[in-house]
Parts: structure tokens; sequence; C-alpha cells
């Protein structure tokens, strides 16, 4: 990648500066009025076609507003076109830009697959409890069972779905180990999976120290890899095959932190 590319990239967290707070707190104004306003909509929608194209619908007008109050850019880079049909898209997890990025940089409708916890948050997790995601409830292995089984016939219906394997956000330009269990999923639902790489995330935007800058960030959707023909047994093949593009994805816009 040229310099002058790269350079266009924060990678490094937004440093303590009171312009850098004083932008998070416009940045979460804005989200919060847009998102509280916005969400009884899409949740009444949701009560009639709870599907994706709904939450693709309300969402991603959202993200657009949200990402442009917050000064954000989002380039979207596509190694290769994404094959028709449901797949699987696999995304590592820096940080809140993640979603709005993903509705904007993602090429057509899907599934949030989050974990349980999530259903908790305030007015996040109650809009996505009553719209078009799925949850995984990995505290208890036969209920995560059941959820990823729930999933898989979600995407073997027609659904895409976004799943992220890390299990958390890294916050940083670097990845956190991957969990087996998306890959098993993938495999059994015998469709493509896409690796999508976000870059730039963690030099906009620190929810743990409060801070947040203007700036551009990648969304980059890799080659998709085929399923067709692998068993529960070339999972872990699998994840290491798709950490390995995000990586290397990652390793191609600046050192890991």
């Amino acid at each position: 990648m040229p310099v002058s590319a790269r350079s266009r990239l924060f990678l490094d967290p937004p440093s303590a500066t009171l312009a850098h707070r004083l932008w998070f707190g416009w940045a979460l104004v804005w989200a919060t009025v847009f998102t509280v306003t916005m969400s009884p909509c899409v949740v009444l929608h949701s009560a009639f076609r709870p599907t994706a194209r709904t939450l693709r619908a309300w969402m991603r007008p959202w993200a657009r507003f949200v990402l442009g109050m917050w000064g954000v850019r989002v380039r979207v880079e596509a190694r290769a076109p994404v094959p028709d049909g449901p797949v699987v898209f696999v995304s590592n997890h820096v940080n809140s830009l993640d979603i709005p990025a993903a509705m904007v940089g993602l090429p057509r409708p899907f599934l949030y697959v989050a974990r349980h916890e999530i259903r908790a948050w305030p007015m996040v997790g109650w809009v996505l409890d009553k719209t078009a995601c799925l949850f995984i409830d990995r505290s208890n292995a036969r209920r995560s069972v059941a959820d990823l089984r729930r999933v898989a016939e979600r995407i073997r219906g027609g659904d895409s779905v976004l799943l992220y394997p890390e299990g958390g956000r890294s916050h940083g330009h670097a990845l956190n180990p991957f969990m087996r269990g998306p890959f098993v999923l993938a495999i059994e639902s015998g469709v493509p999976v896409v690796p999508v790489t976000v870059v730039g995330h963690a030099g906009l935007l620190s929810t743990t120290e409060k801070l947040a800058r203007p700036g551009e960030t990648r969304f980059v959707l890799g080659e998709p890899i085929p399923t067709a023909g692998l068993t529960r047994a070339d999972a872990a093949d699998l994840q290491e095959r798709l950490r390995a593009v995000i990586a290397g994805e990652l390793a191609a816009f600046g050192p890991a932190e």
C-alpha cells in the first residue's frame, strides 16, 4: 500500500486532548438522539416483518447519519465479489464503530449474531432483541449449541449473517484469539465465508477513555472461502485461515499494537 494511502488512517488511539473529549461528547449526543428517535420505528416495523431487509432499511440510514455526524468516512475495498446467496461474514471486532461501518460496508442485508449479554445494554440491546438479531448464550454449552443450530437454520433458509469470532472488542489494531464456534457454524451451514477487516476504528474512537476524532476508516471485504465438502473436523483449519487473512490485512495497513 502506498505511504500516502496509509497516512490517511489513524492507527493509534486519540490522544487525551480537550478537542478529542469534546468530539466524543458531540458524537455521543448525536448518536443517542438519533438512536432513540429511530428505535421505535424499526422495532414496530420488525414486529410485522422481522427480516434482515427490515433491519437494513432502518439501520443503514442510521449508520450513515451517525458516521456523518461523527465525521467518519468509510472507504469500502473489495478484494473479490461477494457470491450470490447467503454467506457468513467474519469480521474483527474493534469498538462501537464496527456496527455502523458494517451497515454501510456490507453489500447485502444480514443478521447480527451477538453474544447474549448485549440484551442487557440500554436501548441497543432492546432494539436488537426486537429485530432481526440472533443471540448466542456462551455461558451455557447446551444453550450455545442450540443457539448455533438456530442460526444455521436461518442461514440455510437464505439469510446472511455477520459474526465476530473474537467474542469481544480488541480496542486496538490487533486481533484477539478466535473462537471455534463460528467456523463450525459456517461449515454446518455449507455457505461461503467472507473475511471482513475493519481498519482505523481504534484510531478514531476510544470508549474507555471517552475520546474521539473525525477521520477515515477502511472496510475490507476479502476473497470468499468455500465450505462445501468441509466437516466439523476442518473447523480449526478454517479458523486459522480466516484469522491469517484478517491479520494480513491489518499488517498491510501498519504494525499491530
